[in-house]
Formats: C-alpha cells, structure tokens, sequence
C-alpha cells in the first residue's frame, strides 16, 4: 500500500535511493577509507593475523556504508566469515555475543545462556572456520564496549585462523570506554571520516538524482545549492539526501513539474 517506489505519478520515482535503505553498489568519494578498511582485514584471506580498526566520524560521512561495503566483498569474495552487527539493537554483552552465534549459525535462544558458553561456542566456530570478521557499527552505543573488546580478541588471540575486528562509532579513541586491559590487546589502528566537502556532496547528490527522479527534472544549481548548503552546515549526507527527499515530496505534492533555483528557494520559504 506504501510504496517507496512511486511509479507514473509525479516528478519523484523512486524515494528508497534517497534514504538509508539504499545500499549502492559502491561508496562514492571515499575510495581511500575503502582501502583502509579492506588493509586491515586483508590478512584474514591469507590465514594471518588481521589487525584491528577503529572507524570514526560524525554522522553521515560514509563510515557504515563504506564498512558494510568491504564486508559485503569480503563475505562473496573469501572463504571469510564477515559479521556485521549494529550496537543499537544489540546494545549489551551478553545480546552481542547471543546475536554474533546466531549471525554464526548457531540456534541459540535470545535470553539464558551464560557468557562463558556463549564465547566458548565462539571460539569453537572461529576455530573451524577459515578466519571471520566482525564489525560493531555504533560501537559508543555499546554498554559493556571493554568486555565485548576484550571477549573478541582473547578468542582471536587463541584461535588458529584469526578474528578481525572493526569497530564503527561516532566518538574518536580518546571517547571510546575501553579500560587499559583491553586496549592495550587490541592494538587498534584508527581512520578518522571527515565531514563531505560540497564537490563530494555534488557527485553523490548527482548520482542519486539520476536513480530517484525522472530525467531533466532536477536542476544541476539546485544540487549545488543544496551541496553548499549542507557541507557548510555539518557535511552530513543524510541530511543532503533528506532534504533532496523533502524537495521532491514537496514538487509532487504542488504538482511541481520541474525543479529549479526559484521552485527551490520557494521550497525553502525563500520566494
């Protein structure tokens, strides 16, 4: 009944490309973050240690779509086990480590079963596996993040093939609540994601005008406009994208058949 693709009416085809639900092909502007991220989880193809990364950044730069990105690759392209789970939903220890078995393959029941038999059935898997990799996207959600660090790595230290580990979050290392036990065991690289600068913002708004709207609708000035607007303010994506999403809602509710400067600016109570 609610659809987010809007078919034959109005100038706005498709909303899903202008909202989070959309996982594009490949992260745009951010080719190095990318690598860096794939640098540290490499050694896992090769049956070597892999290291740990610490991924950071205010809202809406890029850090979990370029992480979900490499670990899509890793997980069709190697024989590497690659775990991603989000902190919001599995914001405690004992849910995190419950979640990670079940992402595994292990049927385990939500609720009940004890730390140690919890980590003790994963580390049998990572023993018989050929390594597995695990991201914890929002990782400053998490409420026991030195116990879960410290849990993951003494698995990864003792198991033969490996355990990588990347943690996603919007504070940096000096915010991070990791006691000294567990960082110094994790010996964890950082990568910090700036805020998009406007001609990234351009590139990526462009991209998406492409999939979300009809051809010829939407202005290469309003995109601009709104790239400027946004990489002042915070050079939050999402924020670029939502405003694009209210731009179009607003034309198809107007009946607007074409966005320019003036239907902009009218947009934002400007006119």
């Amino acid at each position: 009944m609610f659809e987010h693709s809007i078919g034959d009416k109005g100038i706005l085809r498709s909303e899903t490309h202008l909202t989070t639900e959309h996982r594009p092909e490949g992260p745009v502007e951010r080719d190095e973050e990318v690598d860096r991220v794939a640098e540290s989880l490499r050694p896992l193809t090769r049956r070597e240690t892999p290291g740990n990364l610490l991924v950071y950044g205010p809202a809406g730069v890029g850090k979990t779509t370029c992480t979900r990105h490499v670990f899509d690759r890793l997980g069709e392209e190697t024989a590497v086990k690659a775990i991603y789970i989000n902190c919001w939903q599995y914001d405690s220890r004992s849910s995190l480590l419950t979640q990670l078995l079940i992402e595994l393959g292990y049927p385990v029941p939500r609720k009940g079963r004890p730390v140690d038999e919890l980590l003790s059935r994963i580390e049998e898997f990572v023993d018989k596996s050929r390594g597995v990799a695990v991201a914890l996207d929002e990782f400053d959600k998490l409420g026991d993040q030195s116990e879960v660090v410290y849990d993951l790595q003494m698995i990864g230290h003792e198991s033969v093939q490996g355990l990588g580990l990347v943690l996603v979050s919007n504070r940096g290392p000096e915010m991070v609540d990791i006691d000294s036990r567990s960082e110094s065991r994790l010996s964890c690289q950082t990568l910090m994601f700036e805020p998009y600068s406007k001609s990234e913002l351009v590139e990526i708004l462009r991209q998406r005008v492409e999939q979300a709207f009809r051809p010829g609708v939407v202005d290469d000035e309003v995109v601009e406009m709104i790239a400027e607007e946004v990489a002042s303010e915070s050079g939050d994506c999402r924020g670029a994208l939502g405003r694009l999403l209210n731009l179009g809602r607003w034309a198809d509710r107007n009946s607007v058949d074409g966005l320019g400067v003036e239907q902009y600016q009218e947009f934002c109570g400007r006119g």
